[in-house]
């Protein structure tokens, strides 16, 4: 299992995303914010798709008023996510 010190070899302290683990295994770390501190900071498909889940209960007005869902919203955010934490970018679809 990797450390979070091997992460931050492979992206040296900068945003890290690994578009195939989020393709492909759902449990494997695909995002790492950058002012991640450990590896609670990381996210795997799973987490990321969680905080999507949890922003839709507060928010299911956003989902009416654009025709969307959590698949949608999950794999734009991961598109788009690079350097915030995911729920940093789920408060600013809000605005």
């Amino acid at each position: 299992m990797k450390t979070f010190e091997d992460y931050q070899e492979d992206y040296d302290g900068l945003c890290f995303k690994d578009n195939e683990a989020f393709l492909k295994d759902a449990t494997a770390v695909c995002y790492i914010p950058e002012n991640a501190v450990g590896l609670d900071d990381c996210f795997t498909y799973l987490d990321l798709r969680s905080e999507v889940e949890e922003w839709k209960k507060e928010n299911e007005d956003y989902f009416i008023e654009h025709q969307t869902n959590v698949d949608a919203v999950l794999t734009n955010m991961f598109q788009c996510l690079s350097w915030e934490f995911p729920s940093t970018f789920l408060q600013q679809l809000d605005y």
